[in-house]
Formats: structure tokens, C-alpha cells, sequence
């Protein structure tokens, strides 16, 4: 008899009928294990659901379904529970039936996923996607923990599984993030001598703003250039601070350009396919789309376009290398 490690902790709604969740495995013969914070516990008193006070007591138990309610981090808790019991899966439960290739709020050729690696998933969130969180992600990788991100409003759904299958040879594109509400900060005529830049960055830091892409192009004039990226939300108190530390800085001008948007293009492939780059470029070039910065890891592009022209750079890239 298999385990499943369910996590329902995160559902939207008030009150959640969690039985089309169960049946499934309980006709598969499989013991379930529910995990979920306190708060959310007593909507599903009423299902025959025996409440445990630890994963311990799950082995001993005669029932097939079980409750575990904690008052710490829930999420981080039945990925530990799915790792101790050895179970098949653990099933995380969100609006959407999976993880899809681009937002179906606002992309209707949006394609579900029917598996996508870790790293993939990690990288997507660091670019944006909010439908996981990264750190359940991460532990599971950690642990060697399958996920599958399921829908509590269709759960005749499959999901998407989460699991090691970059070495399988899969798409070379899985998603693309669109994160709007973006700034590009440009700094001119930085002195180019060690500690400049750690001067800038402190006192962006200090006024507890977080920076995502930096671009310090090569510079043999003894002056340099830096650009970098915040969330549109920051600006003004960017744009104090430097602005009160310019003479210390030494940098001649600023300027922030806002209403840019950042288009992330993630996938295994982007490491392992020849060309991923030049073509996202030329899909712009083709559409008319302006590059205003380019950043890149090992699996993700990312470029950065006018807040206008965003949902079209999607709807392009997508088009190529999905639809």
C-alpha cells in the first residue's frame, strides 16, 4: 500500500468539499495523509479523517485517511512527511489544474505542462510565477520528493508532475513569465575604480530595495556605465538616495525608465538548444519590439521590453517555441 502526501492547505475558498480529492487514491488502495495549517483543519473534521499529531503515527494507523494539522510552515511540512513515508507523491493543491506554459488569466493559448524539472520550476519563480511556492520546490528536489500540482476546483485533473527530468531530453522552452511594473536605472560616467560599484549597491540595499539584473558593460575610458532593474514600486526611494549621494558616488547622470516589463523565457533547453537566444531576438526584431536590456542564467533569457509591447513578446515567443 502506497502513500500520498496531499498539501490543501493553500485552497481559496472558505469551506472546500476535498472528497473529489480523495477518491481517486482511496480506490487505488492508497493511504492519504492530508497536511495543513490548524486554521484550515476544521473543514475537513467532518469527512471520516483521522486526526494524527505526527508523520510517526501514520505507520501504526488503521485508517486510510489521515489529517495532520501544524502550526508551522505546512507547505515545507508535507514535502518532510512525503520524504519520510516514501510516498508516491506529494499533491499540492492551487487554483489553476497544473503549471502552464504562460498566465491562462491572461494568455488563452496557454498550455498546461504535463512535467517540468525542478530547476525549471525554481527558475520560474524567481522570474515571477506565484502558482508554487520555490521553497517547497526546492525541498523537494533536496529530497528526491515528486510533486504534483494539482486543481482543487478540477480534480479529475492529472496536474503537472514536478520531478528530475531535465537528463530526459524535454521542450526547450516550458514557460514564459511576464513580470510588468518593471524599472531600468542607468547611472553615467561612474569612476571606474574598485569599490564604485559596492558603493552604488549599499546604498540601494541600505534603503531596502531589491536589485534583479545588473549590466556594467567593459569600459577602457576610465569611466563606466551601470544598469539595473527594480520593481516600479521602488523608484522614488531609488531616486532619493542616489540622487542625495551623487557627489559621493561620483556618477554625472541618472535616469529611470518605467513602464518596462520583463519577458522571462525559461527552460532546459535554453542551455542545451543552439540558437534559443538569436531567436527570441529576432521575434522581436520581427514584431517591432525594442530590447532594452538582456539578462540570462543557465536556463532562463530574459529581456526586457516597453510595458506596451509585453503581451505581444509573449504571444510571439510562445507561438515559436510551444504553440
Amino acid at each position: 500500500m502506497a502513500f500520498v502526501v496531499k498539501y490543501i492547505g493553500n485552497c481559496a475558498k472558505n469551506s472546500v468539499d476535498i472528497r473529489p480529492l480523495l477518491t481517486e487514491d482511496l480506490q487505488t488502495g492508497n493511504k492519504i495523509l492530508l497536511v495543513c495549517e490548524k486554521q484550515y483543519g476544521a473543514r475537513y473534521y467532518g469527512d471520516d479523517i483521522t486526526v494524527i499529531d505526527s508523520v510517526q503515527d501514520v505507520q501504526g494507523a488503521k485508517t486510510s485517511l489521515m489529517l495532520l494539522l501544524t502550526e508551522k510552515d505546512a507547505r515545507l511540512l508535507a514535502v518532510d512527511c512525503a520524504a519520510v513515508l516514501k510516498a508516491a507523491e506529494c499533491q499540492v493543491y492551487i487554483r489553476y489544474d497544473g503549471i502552464y506554459t504562460a498566465d491562462p488569466a491572461v494568455t488563452p493559448y496557454a498550455a498546461r505542462l504535463e512535467k517540468i524539472d525542478y530547476d525549471e520550476v525554481i527558475e520560474l519563480c524567481t522570474s515571477g510565477y506565484t502558482g508554487v511556492d520555490m521553497q517547497m520546490v526546492e525541498s523537494a528536489k533536496k529530497q528526491g520528493v515528486q510533486l504534483n500540482v494539482r486543481s482543487f476546483e478540477q480534480p479529475q485533473s492529472k496536474g503537472t508532475v514536478i520531478k528530475e527530468v531535465m537528463a530526459l531530453g524535454t521542450a526547450t522552452v516550458k514557460g514564459i513569465i511576464k513580470e510588468p511594473d518593471i524599472c531600468i536605472v542607468s547611472l553615467r560616467d561612474i569612476p571606474d575604480k574598485p569599490g564604485s560599484s559596492y558603493f552604488i549597491f549599499q546604498a540601494v540595499s541600505d534603503a531596502g530595495v531589491n536589485v534583479d539584473m545588473i549590466s556594467l558593460p567593459a569600459s577602457d575610458y576610465g569611466q563606466q556605465d551601470i544598469s539595473f532593474t527594480i520593481h516600479k514600486e521602488d523608484k522614488l526611494t531609488v531616486e532619493k538616495v542616489l540622487k542625495e549621494k551623487q557627489a559621493e558616488l561620483g556618477f554625472s547622470h541618472i535616469s529611470i525608465k518605467d513602464n518596462v516589463a520583463k519577458i522571462s523565457v525559461v527552460g532546459s533547453g535554453v542551455k542545451t538548444s543552439k540558437g534559443v537566444a538569436a531567436t527570441v531576438f529576432r521575434l522581436l526584431y520581427e514584431n517591432n519590439i525594442n530590447l532594452r536590456l538582456i539578462s540570462t542564467s543557465e536556463i532562463k533569457i530574459a529581456v526586457f521590453v516597453d510595458k506596451s509591447s509585453a503581451d505581444l513578446a509573449v504571444e510571439k515567443i510562445h507561438e515559436y517555441f510551444i504553440r
